[in-house]
């Protein structure tokens, strides 16, 4: 498990991508990218270069959301996933039609009309 610098892109669809480097201590940084909670995708580059595209990132509109634990893999552990909740588009309700409501007593008749409840 490592500390890697978490940085989190979302899409106006809401759906995001996240983009992670670690300074691996000797001029190296491991950068890591993928889909939320899953930066399975990876690659080294020197520190330097990393740093800088943690800047680039954050001008493209990535927001920084902390240092997070990743394993070998590029997930985190259970007890950390989504540190920042990443707001996912509901149903609008304009869209849905409104059903009015129905006179049961109109659609079935009444009691004098033969039905019964």
């Amino acid at each position: 498990m490592r500390a890697f610098e978490l940085y989190r892109y979302t899409n106006p669809d809401g759906t995001a991508k996240e983009w992670a480097y670690s300074d691996l201590g000797h001029g190296q940084a491991e950068v890591r990218w993928g889909s939320t909670n899953a930066l399975t995708r990876s690659q080294f580059k020197p520190l330097p270069v990393a740093v800088e595209r943690a800047r680039e990132k954050v001008r493209k509109g990535y927001q920084h959301l902390g240092t997070v634990t990743l394993n070998m893999y590029g997930f985190r552990p259970l007890t950390e996933r989504d540190p920042v909740a990443t707001p996912r588009p509901g149903p609008a309700s304009a869209s849905r039609p409104s059903n009015p409501a129905v006179d049961l007593r109109v659609l079935l008749g009444t009691e004098d009309d033969g039905f019964y409840f």
